[in-house]
């Protein structure tokens, strides 16, 4: 490691020792200065910024505290003074630019701003205001070639002859020119800004920079004195303006709310203007953003339809031991109800709730009117062979399979516990249920929701999984959502009746359907 000691004497009582530690090149540095004031000795550690870490900074407060100066600052304006006798010292946060008695000196980067106090970088600024320190200062300097294994020495330079005169900036002959109003014009992909001015202001003069969500435009020989700034000139990405003048430029600073993706600026002489064009990602109008909120609230899952299959005087499929379909798909649908209301945000409505006959069709109507976004389906398989077993389930599609056609004949014939059956007639033709998948808007997604929850129904019990399959029944068609059916079990498999009457297993169904309800949830909002 490189030690470098920078040492500046002042005659006058004044010495100042800046010790900085860094390493060669492509290495971090670190920064410490002392100060020896009428032989007292002062050390303060120096700040560094992210955006300038191979830089040491010092707050204007402080380096007036050990050189016995006063200053002013106004946190509004972010603008700190330094005085030096006659002398006023002016810096402005966020700006490289710095006023010396009236004249302006750009330093190599910008000034920082923390917690109300502007920061210096400390070797620029104390080179700037040196020679308005003392008379004939005595710089001390240390060789950056030593090698790492080694402390460096300090070499002393002697400086016998009289100090430099302080920098002169470019002297312009043209007067001030007034800037006289701004205006903001927002566009859906960007924002211009016209700077007026009461003559032709050269392009020469004008630079601009975006420093931590502000965009400076700093016009040399520019004066903003007696600049208003019009309430209708703030928006919705220029959140904030203020004008600044800095002896021989002035600043107008804007705060951006977002990202500028690029900035140009032109100059019209014709017109006295200068247009800053700021291009941002393309802005959709609050209007816009409202509409398209509510549309996006539409579509969250927020209200499922849990449906217990049969009911009243259709007891559904009877087990060998008399246990009713209907009753196993109430007790089911009403824990499944239970899990939503205590674990979720999610409005449940349920088709029934107790012993009572719901034709097929007021249910997906139910459905429909309640402006559900999933509709659930719950009931017992049935089957003649008595050794069937396992739980499946279904989405409404063509019926592939033998078995899947003798489920859905089952079920569906609950129509002949209805008054009008003739209400089903087109029901009954292929082409019908076919014209139905054609114009639903939801078939992949009930063919995912499925999927979902005949993978975590299986987890959570220890019978066969029979898989996804598709079949035309009838409480399906209607239903404005994605929608399935779920078949937990056959109830006239002997073991799988009494697993039916068991509360474990019916929560075990309730908990794999939630489950998947849930996680079929999370994925259908991401792409909303």
């Amino acid at each position: 490691m490189i030690k470098k000691t920078v040492r500046l004497s002042f005659r006058c009582m004044l010495n100042i020792a800046l010790v900085g530690l860094f390493q060669s090149a492509g290495y971090g540095q670190a920064f410490q200065l002392e100060a020896i004031v009428d032989g007292t000795r002062h050390t303060l550690p120096s700040a560094t910024f992210a955006e300038t870490d191979d830089l040491a900074f010092i707050s204007v407060d402080k380096l007036a505290e050990i050189l016995n100066l006063q200053t002013y600052h106004s946190n509004n304006t972010r603008k700190a003074i330094l005085y030096i006798g006659d002398i006023e010292v002016k810096v402005t946060a966020l700006n490289p630019f710095v006023s010396i008695d009236d004249e302006m000196i750009q330093m190599p980067v910008s000034t920082h701003y923390r917690n109300h106090e502007v920061y210096v970088p400390t070797t620029h600024f104390l080179h700037l205001i040196s020679p308005y320190l003392g008379n004939k200062p005595t710089l001390l300097k240390s060789l950056a070639s030593t090698p790492t294994s080694a402390p460096a020495q300090p070499v002393v330079v002697a400086k016998t002859e009289p100090p430099p005169a302080p920098p002169q900036p470019e002297v312009k002959s043209s007067p001030y020119t007034r800037i006289t109003d701004l205006q903001i014009e927002e566009k859906a992909n960007g924002t211009l800004i016209r700077i007026k001015a009461e003559k032709a202001l050269e392009s020469s003069h004008i630079n601009s920079r975006v420093t931590n969500g502000w965009l400076y435009v700093d016009i040399y020989k520019g004066s903003v004195n007696g600049l208003q700034v019009r309430k209708d000139s703030i928006g919705e990405f220029i959140k904030e303006i203020v004008p600044v003048q800095l002896g021989q430029s002035a600043q107008l600073s804007f705060k951006i709310n977002g990202e500028i993706a690029s900035r140009k600026i032109y100059t019209d002489a014709a017109a006295h203007e200068v247009l800053v064009s700021l291009k941002t990602e393309e802005r959709v109008s609050p209007d816009l953003l409202k509409t398209l909120e509510s549309e996006k609230q539409k579509w969250l899952i927020d209200t499922i339809v849990i449906d217990p299959g049969h009911g009243g005087h259709d007891p559904g499929a009877i087990g060998p031991s008399k246990l009713y379909e209907k009753h196993v798909t109430l007790a089911i649908g009403l824990k499944l109800r239970d899990l939503f209301k205590d674990r979720s945000d999610i409005k449940v409505v349920m088709t029934r709730d107790d012993d009572r006959f719901i034709p097929l069709k007021d249910r997906t109507k139910l459905a429909n009117q309640a402006q559900g976004k999933l509709f659930l389906s719950i009931h017992a398989n049935s089957n003649r062979n008595s050794r069937v077993n396992g739980v499946t389930t279904y989405f409404l599609g063509q019926a592939k399979t033998e078995e899947a056609l003798e489920v859905s004949r089952r079920e569906n014939a609950v129509i002949n516990y209805e008054k009008d059956t003739s209400l089903y007639s087109e029901f009954q033709n292929e082409s019908f249920i076919l014209l139905t998948l054609a114009q639903n808007a939801y078939q992949q997604e009930s063919q995912d929701l499925a999927a979902l929850v005949q993978a975590e129904v299986s987890k959570r019990i220890s019978i066969r999984n029979r898989g996804v399959k598709q079949a035309g029944y009838y409480v399906l068609i209607g239903a404005s959502m994605p929608n399935i059916l779920v078949e937990t079990a056959f109830i006239s498999n002997r073991r799988e009746e009494k697993l039916l009457k068991s509360g474990k297993f019916q929560q075990d169904i309730a908990e794999g359907i939630f489950a998947s309800v849930m996680r079929f949830k999370e994925l259908f909002e991401q792409g909303i």
